[in-house]
């Protein structure tokens, strides 16, 4: 075997290691180091590696990055571009490859991070027009709401419930409550948000149990956080708000998460409340703040620019 060829074998082996640790550990930084300490270990047996050999195993590893893009989002440019400089750069080794990655790509995933957050935030828009034809499978529908309920809520009673119209019969009849609105039948789902008036009650003895296992409180401070905590519910009032206010957070969530799926939403307050609760069971003491519909966007249907925002000027001061 020419030495050509060892070098194409070891940039291959570099990009298959790369896939392999990254779906372990889904983490770039860990991924790439042990592909390093592999090869280093059990192809090169110990022996230093020339600077070809190193640019070709820090090309194996780019390529083994952009073949799970996918996986992340679209956020490893600016770390397939760390390599990549390194590559173009006179290293002297391993090591300094090893050392570089980690510093580049703990640098550049915080602010991707940060960037990939804002971008979300940016994209999420009230779509009208949804594919009919494509189905968000339950299982996505659960992550989104589950990672939904990291959502803030007053001394964490998370006052909110969902329940999911997706069947096509029910989609129907939910478009009829919702006065004919066409999206709720082509979205591939419907997320009816319910503030529940009774959650303090409820759901106070998890939560303060939780805090005592936890060491946010001590266990004699129980009682009197929950008087507390119950006494600023007594007003129909402050129910009524801390319940769909919560909520709204929970809902707010929703939308953004359901983002980083590549789906879009739509939150709708056009809708018979009564017919809705008869239609679903829901209780007197709930309320239904919004509706949100889900799903994916037509690829037909062109998307208008956003509307005007106010800006901090018209809408804000600093005090």
């Amino acid at each position: 075997m020419g030495e050509e060829q060892k070098e194409k074998d070891l940039r291959k082996e570099a990009r298959e290691l790369f896939k392999i640790f990254f779906g372990k550990s889904k983490d770039i930084q860990k991924a790439t180091t042990q592909t390093v300490k592999e090869i280093t270990e059990k192809t090169l047996k110990g022996v230093q590696p020339s600077k070809e050999k190193v640019k070709e195993i820090t090309e194996g590893i780019v390529e083994g990055i952009q073949e799970t893009r996918k996986q992340m989002g679209g956020r490893l440019e600016s770390v397939v571009k760390t390599l990549q400089d390194l590559t173009s750069k006179a290293t002297s080794g391993l090591m300094e490859v090893v050392s570089g990655v980690i510093e580049g790509i703990e640098e550049v995933s915080e602010r991707e991070k940060r960037e990939e957050c804002l971008r979300y935030i940016k994209e999420r828009r009230s779509i009208t027009f949804f594919d009919p034809n494509r189905d968000v499978p339950d299982e996505i529908i659960k992550e989104i709401l589950n990672i939904s309920a990291l959502a803030p809520s007053g001394y964490n009673l998370q006052p909110w419930e969902v329940i999911v119209v997706k069947s096509k019969d029910k989609k129907e009849k939910l478009k009829e409550i919702c006065y004919g609105q066409q999206k709720v039948e082509d979205a591939s789902a419907n997320i009816v948000v319910i503030a529940n008036l009774n959650a303090a009650e409820e759901h106070v003895d998890r939560v303060l149990e939780s805090w005592v296992e936890l060491g946010y409180i001590k266990e004699e401070e129980r009682e009197a956080l929950w008087e507390q905590i119950l006494s600023g519910w007594k007003s129909p009032e402050k129910r009524k708000r801390k319940a769909i206010r919560d909520s709204a957070l929970f809902a707010m969530c929703v939308m953004i998460v359901a983002r980083y799926f590549g789906l879009e939403t739509h939150p709708m307050e056009g809708f018979d409340e009564a017919k809705l609760k008869r239609f679903l069971g829901i209780g007197k003491d709930r309320i239904v703040p919004m509706i949100i519909a889900i799903g994916y966007r037509h690829p037909e249907k062109e998307l208008l620019p956003r509307a005007y925002r106010f800006t901090f000027e018209e809408f804000g001061k600093i005090v």
